[in-house]
């Protein structure tokens, strides 16, 4: 399990704003992408923040206060970012969406530059993986027959005989 790390959970295409869009296409490209949020990146891709929903909601509030229900990415988006290194690992990741509330945290190499996002779901999915998957355990499929079938193999084999079996 401790071979897993942010670079092979993380999804390498990301949609990304510039601090410079409107805030208003900002929000329209969160609904069109269907995110709760998304990192913003300069000309040379490095993460300067991450616009969220929450964010968005800052518009609502800077027209009741100044009338000026307007402005670019940066006037809204949150800088403090809590990133992920690709070398994290599961255990780094876990730790984070544990104590943060975040759902998606971005991934960048030295130089802030934004290389994927790793999410809540795809580090879920990851370890739900991990019970059939022999390399993450570190035990080989050992084949014990002509056909390739092997140890880890017949134990999935059974766990899902003995889960379509009914007691008499």
């Amino acid at each position: 399990m401790s071979q897993l790390t942010a670079n092979g959970l993380m999804d390498k295409f990301v949609t990304t704003l510039s601090p410079e869009t409107d805030i208003h296409t900002a929000m329209e490209t969160l609904l069109k992408h269907k995110l709760s949020g998304a990192p913003v990146v300069d000309s040379n891709k490095s993460l300067v923040g991450i616009l969220s929903e929450k964010d968005c909601l800052k518009v609502v509030m800077a027209s009741a206060l100044e009338r000026l229900p307007e402005g670019k990415v940066r006037d809204y988006m949150t800088t403090d970012v809590v990133t992920l290194s690709p070398g994290s690992t599961i255990y780094d990741i876990v730790n984070y969406f544990l104590k943060t509330p975040f759902r998606r945290l971005p991934v960048v190499e030295e130089g802030a530059k934004l290389v994927g996002m790793v999410s809540r779901t795809s580090t879920v999915k990851a370890i739900a993986s991990m019970r059939d998957n022999p390399e993450l355990y570190g035990t080989p499929d050992l084949s014990v027959d002509d056909e390739g079938t092997g140890v880890d193999s017949a134990m999935r084999r059974a766990r899902g005989q003995a889960s379509s079996r009914r007691p008499r």
